[in-house]
């Protein structure tokens, strides 16, 4: 049986990689095929290689500080983030143009074709809208994001799309979530937030007063220990019947 919250939201927050959408295949792929046509010498394992190289990187990649207010800097902030990860998931891998490598790669992830909506999806916002939600993206994804929502369909089907590097505060920080309730002139707790990650979508939900639920797409949900008041689903179709409206 699904279990509702005290309190009905009448707005929803959704993150956005991970949550909403996925890349095609694997990074570790894009990132070989570029490489090798980057001059990187070809090898049978090297999107492998690429791949398990990046999801080693990418958790252990401190957070990027931002000004607030400074869409400019925060753009070359967020550039020079990439950057460095680019360069660590290739290090020592063989000759390499890298500033031209990384000026591919980097723009080949902001070409929606490079990513693909979760089945469900759409349909999830539709019903969702039906019942007379707000909805929102909120994601510490950079502004690469919007034209990738654009391509996919979201921009049209959420109301705001809210980004780190635009409010100048990243995810688990209270200030990106207070941000977008002040955008629709709520209070945090008339807001539910879903994503992927524990610590940055559910945990910093809650710190900031919302509601909060932890999609769980893999893996065996009841192995994580859940900060209390935080729900659990595998499929955001689980969604709209959490919601109470």
């Amino acid at each position: 049986m699904t279990l509702l919250f005290q309190r009905s939201p009448r707005l929803i927050c959704l993150d956005a990689a991970g949550t909403l959408f996925r890349v095609r295949g694997s990074v570790g792929t894009i990132y070989a095929e570029i490489a090798v046509a980057h001059g990187l010498p070809d090898q049978e394992d090297l999107a492998q290689v690429l791949e398990q190289r990046f999801r080693t990187v990418f958790p252990a990649m401190p957070a990027p500080v931002y000004r607030l207010g400074d869409r400019v800097h925060n753009d070359s902030v967020d550039r020079e983030w990439w950057r460095l990860l680019v360069a660590r998931v290739l290090e020592g891998l063989g000759p390499l143009s890298f500033l031209d490598y990384f000026d591919d790669v980097y723009a080949v992830f902001a070409d929606p074709s490079v990513w693909e909506l979760y089945p469900e999806v759409a349909g999830v916002l539709e019903d969702l809208r039906r019942r007379g939600l707000r909805l929102a993206i909120v994601s510490n994804f950079d502004a690469r994001l919007h034209p990738v929502c654009q391509g996919l369909g979201l921009t049209a089907a959420v109301d705001a799309i809210v980004i780190a590097s635009e409010v100048g505060v990243a995810k688990p920080g209270p200030g990106i979530f207070h941000a977008v309730v002040q955008r629709f002139g709520l209070p945090p707790s008339a807001a539910l937030h879903v994503g992927d990650s524990l610590d940055e979508d559910a945990q910093g939900a809650l710190s900031a007063g919302l509601l909060a639920v932890h999609l769980q797409r893999d893996g065996d949900a009841g192995s994580v220990a859940l900060p209390p008041g935080v729900r659990v689903i595998r499929d955001l179709r689980e969604l709209p019947a959490m919601t109470g409206v």
